[in-house]
C-alpha cells in the first residue's frame, strides 16, 4: 500500500507537468469548380419514311438527377453560307434561327440515368420508341408540351441546314420559372441567333460576289427594339463575372455542305488535315461526312481529360502533345442515316447502304468515330443490315460506359475525382460559362482544366453535397457504369457493376464514449476541464456484409450544439480510424468560439465496411469547461439547408439507393454538463498555477489558518493541511481557462 508521504510526492509531481498544447489547422483546398453531369447522349433528327413524330433528343447522367433550370435549344443554320449577290432579302430557306426549344425545368434523369424528349403526339411506345426502357424517364407526354418561350408552337426539328444542339443552363432573360422578369425573352423557339447580313462576299470557289447570312457566331442576335438583344451568351451584366453567365453545359454540331454550324468554343481539331472531306473544323463540330445529312446522332464516348485522340492523316491537333482535344465531337459520334423494319413495332435502325460520294471519309451511309473504324474489321458491323437500332431510352450499343462520379471525365472514378468534390463540397452552386473569356474556366486551354460542368447531383438544386460524393464513392473503381438491377441495355443487368440495394428497414444508430483526462464527471467538472466526446455510427438494422454490397458507414455530416453559451466550448473536431475531413472549412463555431457548438461536422470515408459488425469511431469532439453553469450538449444530423435536404439522417451509407440514405437513424440523448470554478484556484486569476501552490505553501507554514488557502473541506475546516494540498493538486490538471 502507498504511504501517505509517497501520496503527497507524486501529487506534487502532477503539479510539474506541463499541459500539452493542441493545434489545430484546417487545410483549405483549392480546386476549379464544375456543376452537372448530363449530357446530350443522342438524336433522331429525320426519320426515315417522314415519320417525323419519332424524333428525339436523349439525355444522360447521374441517375435521378433534376434538371430545374436546365434547356434545350436547337439551332438551325442555313445550307450554304453564301448566296447569290443580291438574294437576301428574301431570307434564305432556311434562316438561322432556334428551330426548337425546350425548358427541362420540372423533368430529371430516370433511375438508369437517361431522359427521354420526343416529338410524338400519342403515347405509343410501342410504336415510336419500342426500346424505350421503364427505368428511362420520359417528358410526359412529349416535348410539345414543353415550354418554350411561346413565340411559336413547338413542333418537329427542321430537316435541311446545318444543326447544332446546345444544352444549357442559367440562361438570362425570360424563364418558365420566371415568366415576368424585365429583361424580357431571350431564349426561345425562333429567335435569330445569326441575324447578321454581309454583303458582297467574295466567293474564292467561283470567283463572284456573294450574299452572306449571318457569320457563324452565336452571338447576341437579332435586336430585341429595347435597348439590347434578343439572344444573350454572356449573362444579363458583367461579362467578367462568370456568375450570371450562360452555361454551355454540352453542344454538337454538323454542317449541310457549305452551311453554318454553330460551336462555343474556340478550339479546334484536325487542322492541316489531309483526307479528303475531313476539314478543320470547331472541337464540337462533327465533320461533314459527305454525301449524306445525319438522320440520327449517337455518342459513343464522353471524355474532357487525357492524353487526346490522334489526328487524322497528315493533321495536328491543338494539344500540347500534337493530339486532338480529348472531347472532339467527331471523335466520339456515331452518326448516319436511318431504315426501318419491316415488322411491328418498325424500329429505326442505321443504314449501312452505299455511299458513292468519293469526298466520304466511309463508304456508307453511316459513318462512326475513326477509332472505331477499320476497313478490314470495323467494330461497327457494316455486314449485317439493322444491327444497331436507333433505339430513344436506352444506353448505345457501341457506348462506352458513363460512370456516375467520373467528375474529371477521364474513364474511371477515383481518388481524384472524390477530391474533387471534397474541394467544393458545400457550395450552393458556381457557374462556367463557355461563352467569356473571362469565365472562371477558359474558354480555351486544356480539357483537364476546361472540365466541363459536372456535380453528381441527385437533388439538382441542393449544390454540391452528400448525394454528391455519394456516387462518386459508391462507383470507385468500377469500370462499367452500370447499376446492377438497373437496365442500361435490354441485356443488362450483367454480372458485374455497381449494387445498389434497397434502404428498406436500414437504421442506423449514433453512440458516444465520453473520457474526460482530470478525472472529474460531467455532473461536476472544473473549469478548464477538457471533455473528449468519441462519437461512433453502427448500421444496426438491416447490414449487408456481401462482398461487393457492403452498406456500411461511409458520410456524417452533423452539427453539436450546446443550448447556453459560457459554460463549455469546442475547441477541435478530429476525424478518426478510416475516416477523413470532407471540407474542413466547412465547420462553423456557434456563438463565441464555439460555446454554442460547432456546425457542418463533415468526413468522409472509401471503406465500405465501417459500423457494420460493431459501432466505428466516426470522430472525436474536444470540449473545454469555460465558466460556471449548466449546458446540454446534443448531437444532430446538420441542419443546414442544404445538407438537411442531402443527407436527412446525417449520414450516408455505401451501396445504398435513396442516394446511400439509411432508411431510419437513431442519435444519443442530449448530455448534461455542470461546471463549477476550481475550488484550486487560491488567488482568484482563474489558474491553478505554481501561484496558487506558493500561497498554500506560504500560508501552510504561517498556520494556524489562512482564510484564503483554507479551500477543503468544502467552506475549509479553519487549518491549512493536507486537504487543502489534495484539493488544489486535483484541480492543477484543468489548465489555463481561455
Amino acid at each position: 500500500m502507498e504511504k501517505p508521504i509517497e501520496k503527497r510526492t507524486a501529487k506534487i509531481k502532477r503539479l510539474l507537468k506541463k499541459a500539452e498544447v493542441l493545434a489545430i489547422f484546417c487545410v483549405l483546398i483549392s480546386s476549379s469548380k464544375a456543376r452537372a453531369i448530363v449530357f446530350i447522349n443522342e438524336v433522331f433528327i429525320n426519320p426515315c419514311a417522314s415519320a417525323d413524330d419519332s424524333e428525339f433528343v436523349e439525355l444522360l447522367g447521374t441517375p435521378g438527377m433534376k434538371l430545374d433550370g436546365y434547356a434545350i435549344a436547337i439551332l438551325n443554320g442555313t445550307g450554304n453560307e453564301l448566296y447569290p449577290l443580291n438574294s437576301i432579302p428574301p431570307d434564305p430557306n432556311p434562316s438561322p434561327e432556334i428551330d426548337e426549344f425546350f425548358s427541362l425545368d420540372g423533368l430529371k434523369l430516370g433511375r438508369n440515368g437517361i431522359l427521354l424528349l420526343g416529338a410524338n403526339t400519342l403515347i405509343h411506345f410501342p410504336s415510336y420508341f419500342p426500346s424505350y426502357l421503364s427505368d428511362s424517364n420520359f417528358a410526359d407526354p412529349n416535348w410539345r408540351n414543353l415550354w418554350n418561350g411561346g413565340l411559336d408552337v413547338p413542333g418537329t426539328i427542321k430537316q435541311n441546314g446545318s444543326t447544332t444542339i446546345v444544352l444549357i443552363r442559367n440562361r438570362p432573360g425570360r424563364t418558365q420559372a420566371d415568366p415576368c422578369n424585365p429583361d424580357g425573352l431571350r431564349w426561345g423557339k425562333t429567335i435569330r441567333h445569326d441575324a447578321q447580313l454581309k454583303t458582297p462576299v467574295y466567293d474564292p470557289r467561283d470567283g463572284n460576289d456573294k450574299d452572306q447570312w449571318g457569320n457563324g457566331d452565336l452571338d447576341e442576335g437579332e435586336p430585341n427594339h429595347l435597348g439590347g438583344n434578343t439572344l444573350d451568351m454572356c449573362g444579363t451584366s458583367t461579362p467578367a463575372d462568370a456568375n450570371d453567365d450562360l452555361e454551355i453545359v454540352d453542344e454538337v454540331s454538323f454542317e449541310d455542305m457549305q452551311g453554318w454550324e454553330y460551336d462555343t468554343d474556340d478550339r479546334h481539331v484536325d487542322a492541316n488535315s489531309t483526307v479528303v472531306g475531313l476539314p478543320h473544323r470547331h472541337v464540337h463540330a462533327l465533320d461533314d461526312p459527305a454525301g449524306f445529312n445525319p438522320d440520327a446522332l449517337s455518342r459513343v464516348d464522353y471524355r474532357t481529360k487525357g492524353v487526346g485522340w490522334t489526328p487524322a492523316t497528315g493533321a495536328t491537333g491543338e494539344m500540347a502533345n500534337g493530339k486532338n482535344w480529348q472531347d472532339t465531337a467527331t471523335e466520339q459520334w456515331i452518326r448516319g442515316e436511318s431504315t426501318r423494319g419491316a415488322t411491328y413495332p418498325y424500329p429505326f435502325f442505321y443504314s449501312i447502304a452505299s455511299n458513292s460520294d468519293p469526298n466520304s471519309l466511309q463508304p456508307y451511309e453511316t459513318q462512326v468515330p475513326m477509332w472505331l473504324y477499320d476497313g478490314n474489321a470495323p467494330d461497327f458491323n457494316y455486314s449485317t443490315p439493322k444491327t444497331y437500332e436507333i433505339g430513344g431510352g436506352r444506353i448505345n450499343q457501341l457506348s462506352v460506359p458513363f460512370i456516375p462520379g467520373d467528375c474529371d471525365r477521364d474513364g474511371v472514378c477515383d481518388a481524384n475525382d472524390i477530391a474533387k468534390i471534397a474541394a467544393v463540397f458545400g457550395d450552393y452552386d458556381w457557374i462556367f460559362a463557355n461563352s467569356v473569356p473571362g469565365s472562371a474556366e477558359t474558354d480555351s486551354g486544356d480539357p483537364a482544366t476546361q472540365t466541363r460542368p459536372w456535380d453528381v447531383d441527385a437533388t439538382g438544386d441542393n449544390g454540391i453535397e452528400s448525394n454528391d460524393l455519394q456516387w462518386a464513392l459508391n462507383f470507385q473503381g468500377d469500370t462499367t457504369g452500370q447499376i446492377i438491377g438497373i437496365k442500361y441495355t435490354s441485356n443488362i443487368p450483367a454480372s458485374t457493376g455497381v449494387y445498389l440495394n434497397p434502404n428498406t428497414g436500414v437504421q442506423c444508430t449514433i453512440t458516444t464514449d465520453v473520457n474526460i483526462p482530470s478525472g472529474h464527471t460531467l455532473a461536476a467538472l472544473r473549469v478548464g476541464d477538457i471533455v473528449e466526446i468519441t462519437v461512433k455510427g453502427q448500421v444496426t438494422a438491416g447490414p449487408n456484409t456481401t462482398s461487393g454490397k457492403e452498406n456500411g458507414i461511409m458520410q456524417f455530416v452533423h452539427d453539436v450544439e450546446i443550448n447556453l453559451p459560457g459554460v463549455v466550448k469546442v475547441v477541435s473536431i478530429e476525424p478518426l480510424g478510416s475516416f477523413s475531413k470532407t471540407r474542413a472549412s466547412l465547420e462553423s463555431p456557434q456563438g463565441t468560439n464555439g460555446d454554442l457548438g460547432v456546425g457542418l461536422i463533415n468526413g468522409y470515408t472509401t471503406s465500405f465496411t465501417q459500423g457494420l459488425t460493431a459501432p466505428s469511431a466516426l470522430y472525436r469532439v474536444t470540449l473545454e469547461a469555460i465558466g460556471e453553469g449548466s449546458a446540454d450538449v446534443v448531437i444532430l444530423p446538420a441542419t443546414d439547408s442544404m445538407f438537411a435536404a442531402s443527407a436527412p439522417r446525417g449520414l450516408k451509407i455505401g451501396h445504398t439507393n435513396s442516394n446511400g440514405d439509411p432508411n431510419s437513424s437513431i442519435y444519443p440523448s442530449a448530455m448534461s454538463i455542470v461546471s463549477i470554478l476550481p475550488p484550486g484556484d487560491i488567488n482568484g486569476d482563474r489558474i491553478v498555477n505554481f501561484k496558487d501552490f506558493a500561497i498554500l505553501v506560504n500560508k501552510w507554514l504561517q498556520a494556524p489558518g489562512s482564510p484564503s488557502a483554507d479551500i477543503a473541506p468544502q467552506g475549509g475546516d479553519g487549518i491549512v493541511d493536507m486537504l487543502d494540498l489534495d484539493v488544489l493538486a486535483d484541480d492543477w490538471p484543468a489548465g489555463t481557462i481561455m
